[in-house]
């Protein structure tokens, strides 16, 4: 007698050890010579200083004892101009997965939006 085939799977979802939440302000990529499609994820900031200069305050009663103004900003002496884009993590894409990914996004744009 033939068995009748399951009317539903369950999948389970397991983190890896490596699992992570990021934030995301956009991507970069596009099609790979293997017809996959990469995509890597990044967020973006203003770079930080990599030397600040501060002027020392003297501490009164403490000879050669300084301080500084942990108010004041200080003068940046060495910095990168422009915007950071820190790609936080890459990925490769079969055609039907970015198909299916652009369909779920779609979706959940709708649903996000009202629309």
């Amino acid at each position: 007698m033939a068995q009748n085939p399951p009317e539903k799977l369950r999948f389970h979802y397991i983190k890896s050890n490596q699992y992570r939440e990021i934030a995301c302000d956009g991507a970069i990529g596009g099609p790979t010579p293997q017809g996959r499609i990469w995509v890597a994820f990044y967020t973006e900031r203003f770079p930080l200083p990599q030397i600040v200069e501060h002027d020392l305050i003297p501490v009164d009663g403490e000879n050669g004892s300084f301080t500084i103004d942990q108010v004041e900003k200080g003068n940046v002496v060495e910095a990168k101009d422009g915007v950071i884009r820190n790609v936080e993590i890459g990925t490769y894409l079969s055609i039907e997965a970015a198909q299916s990914l652009r369909d779920w996004l779609d979706r959940n744009i709708k649903l996000a939006t009202g629309g």
